[in-house]
């Protein structure tokens, strides 16, 4: 089996694994709430995403047209589902239980509308733009709030944004390490920030 696109895949791998050591450590706090949860979630699911894609960009043309569509729909559908997690911590943090119910229903119809469109047009950019939306409400949140996960988040954000303007400006470093492996390496960088900020967030359940 033909490996295509290694720098991709290796930098995808890259990316999936060090999701999946943040995990990990934040997994240990016993103490986690709500809030830390989904973010636990999040990360994850930035790991899965990352995995998937790596092998997808590493393997699928080896595999029959079908298999290569429906294997980049599940790619950017666990995109998507990083938004919702990220959304879902994002209230937890910020409401009590008690004030969710509306907010969770709105993030749920968000899903499931990112959902049917990357389904029906299975772009990158488009599950970046519904990924984008919860980062965009990560950021003015904390601007607004001023948390002790503030500057983490922010830094996260910025980072994210610097990377998905490198992969859709498609500015790589030279053919064999292309926008994709760019936007990989400073995803990473946000990665860390993201794992920082999911340290400080609440360890309350209400």
């Amino acid at each position: 089996m033909t490996l295509f696109e290694p720098a991709t895949f290796v930098t995808d791998l890259l990316l999936a694994v060090l999701g999946m050591v943040f995990v990990f450590l934040l997994r240990k706090d016993e103490s986690a709430g709500d809030a830390k949860r989904w973010w636990i979630r999040a990360m994850a699911l930035m790991a899965s995403s990352a995995l998937l894609g790596g092998c997808y960009h590493g393997f699928a043309p080896n595999f029959q047209p079908a298999v290569d569509a429906i294997w980049w729909r599940l790619v950017l559908i666990v995109i998507c589902g990083l938004g919702f997690a990220m959304g879902m911590s994002l209230l937890c943090e910020l409401r009590r239980e008690g004030e969710r119910r509306g907010w969770k229903l709105l993030l749920g119809c968000k899903l499931g509308v990112a959902v049917l469109v990357v389904t029906l047009r299975p772009e990158f950019v488009v599950a970046m733009a519904d990924y984008g939306s919860a980062m965009l409400a990560c950021l003015v949140a904390a601007i607004v709030c001023r948390r002790p996960w503030s500057v983490a988040m922010i830094a996260g954000v910025a980072l994210s944004i610097a990377a998905g303007v490198a992969q859709q400006g498609q500015w790589g470093l030279s053919p064999r390490f292309n926008h994709n492996d760019v936007f990989h390496l400073i995803q990473a960088m946000a990665l860390f920030a993201f794992y920082r900020g999911g340290k400080h967030l609440s360890s309350s359940q209400g």
